[in-house]
C-alpha cells in the first residue's frame, strides 16, 4: 500500500450502482448545478439517496476525527445542495474519540455516522470492526492504495506537510528550504515544535522520512540538540511563531496554515521537496451501525464529487480527485508528483511512530 500511484491520473467513469435507484421520488433539490457533482447521472444517484434520506426522516450526519474545523466550510455548500440534511462535526480525536466509540458500539446507543483521520487512526478503527464496508461510486477513480480492505475507508484529502516561520523575523531566503537544515546549530533556541515523544504529526513525519532514508538518527539528535520549544499542540506551537517566541516551527501542515494567512498572522510555510515533498492522507468511513444511512451514504459519496474537492481545497487541503486544484498558493501535486514520498501503509503507521518515539525518549534520556 504506497502512495506512489496518488496523483495517477485516472479518472474512471463513475459507475452508478445502488439498487433501486430508479424507484424513488424526486428531491427537491433539483436546481443544483449537475456539473459540479459529475453530471447528470452522479446528480440522480445521489438525489435517489436524499430523498429516501428525507422518506425516512433522516436529518443529520455526525462526523468525528481530528481537524474537523477545515472541512466545515465545505460542510457547508453540501448543506445548501441538500438543505433537509445538518452535518454536525465534532474535532475528537486519540483516547477521547477511542472511548466515544467504545461507549457508542457498547451501548448500541449510536451517535456518529462518520469517522475521519489520518492513517493510524483509520487502521484503529478497522482493526476494531467499525468501519463499514461501503464503495462510494464517486470515489471509483482512487487508487487501490487508497482504499481500504473491503472498502472499509476512502483516502478523501491530503494535508501537504511542511515547515512554518515567522514572516516577520525572516525573509524567505532565511527560511529553512528543507528538514535537513534543522539540524544545523544556527537554529538552536529558535525552534518549536509539537512533541515529538508523542505518537503524533511530528513522531509521523520523521518516521516517514526515515523509513525513506531522508532522515536519520544523527538528524534527530542535531534537531533535538537545537532545544526546540516543546507543546502539546499544533494551535500551541503555531502560537509561539506568530508572536515571535520561535522563529520557525518544526512541523505543520497547509490545511493550519491557511487557515492562519486568513487570519492574517505573520505566518509562511516551507513545502519542502528536496527530502521528498511529505503528504498526511486523510480518510473517510462509515461506522457501522451508525444512525441515518441513506444520509450518511449520501455525505460520503458528495465527499468525492468535484464540487466537494474543489471546495476542500480552498480550506488549505490538497483533494484526491485528478485535476482538483491546489489550495491557495500551492503548487497541484501533478506539478510535484515526481517529488512526492510514499507514505507508510495506513496499518503501519501507528507502530512506525511508534518506533520513533521509543528513540526520542532514548535521545533525550
Amino acid at each position: 500500500m504506497r502512495l506512489r500511484s496518488l496523483t495517477a491520473g485516472v479518472v474512471a467513469s463513475l459507475a452508478l450502482l445502488t439498487a433501486g435507484c430508479g424507484a424513488s421520488a424526486a428531491p427537491d433539490n433539483s436546481a443544483g448545478d449537475p456539473a459540479a457533482l459529475g453530471g447528470n447521472a452522479v446528480q440522480r444517484q445521489l438525489d435517489t439517496l436524499y430523498a429516501d434520506a428525507k422518506k425516512a426522516g433522516e436529518t443529520q450526519v455526525v462526523v468525528y476525527g481530528p481537524g474537523q474545523e477545515f472541512y466545515e466550510p465545505a460542510y457547508r455548500v453540501f448543506m445548501r445542495r441538500y438543505p433537509a440534511i445538518k452535518v454536525v462535526s465534532e474535532s475528537i480525536f486519540g483516547e477521547k474519540l477511542n472511548t466515544r466509540l467504545d461507549q457508542e458500539f457498547a451501548s448500541g446507543k449510536h451517535v456518529g455516522s462518520v469517522q475521519t483521520h489520518g492513517g493510524s487512526g483509520t487502521a484503529a478503527a478497522v482493526k476494531a470492526g467499525r468501519c463499514e464496508g461501503y464503495q462510494p461510486s464517486t470515489a471509483d477513480y482512487l487508487p487501490k492504495d487508497q482504499v481500504g480492505p473491503g472498502n472499509t475507508y476512502h483516502a478523501f484529502v491530503h494535508f501537504g506537510v511542511g515547515i512554518e516561520y515567522n514572516s516577520d523575523k525572516l525573509k524567505a531566503d532565511q527560511a529553512p528550504k528543507g528538514w535537513q537544515e534543522l539540524a544545523d546549530p544556527k537554529w538552536k533556541g529558535r525552534l518549536v515544535a509539537v512533541d515529538p515523544a508523542l505518537v503524533g504529526a511530528t513522531a509521523l513525519m520523521i518516521s516517514n522520512l526515515m523509513t525513506e532514508q531522508k532522515l536519520d538518527e544523527a538528524w534527530v539528535r542535531g534537531t533535538l540538540a537545537n532545544k526546540p520549544l516543546i507543546v502539546d499542540t499544533a494551535a500551541l506551537a503555531e502560537q509561539a511563531v506568530a508572536r515571535g517566541e520561535r522563529e520557525v516551527m518544526l512541523v505543520n501542515n497547509t490545511g493550519v496554515f491557511t487557515t492562519s494567512k486568513k487570519k492574517n498572522l505573520p505566518v509562511a510555510f516551507v513545502f519542502p521537496t528536496a527530502e521528498g515533498a511529505r503528504l498526511d492522507t486523510m480518510y473517510v468511513c462509515m461506522l457501522k451501525g451508525g444512525p441515518n444511512p441513506n444520509a450518511t451514504k449520501l455525505f460520503t459519496n458528495w465527499l468525492f464529487t468535484a464540487e466537494a474537492q474543489a471546495e476542500l481545497a480552498k480550506t488549505g487541503v490538497f483533494g484526491t480527485r485528478p485535476g482538483t486544484a491546489a489550495p491557495p498558493g500551492f503548487p497541484t501535486l501533478d506539478a510535484i508528483k515526481d517529488k512526492i514520498i510514499p507514505q507508510i501503509p495506513v496499518d503501519q503507521q501507528g507502530p512506525e511512530a511508534q518506533k520513533t518515539v521509543g528513540l526520542i525518549k532514548q535521545i533525550q534520556g
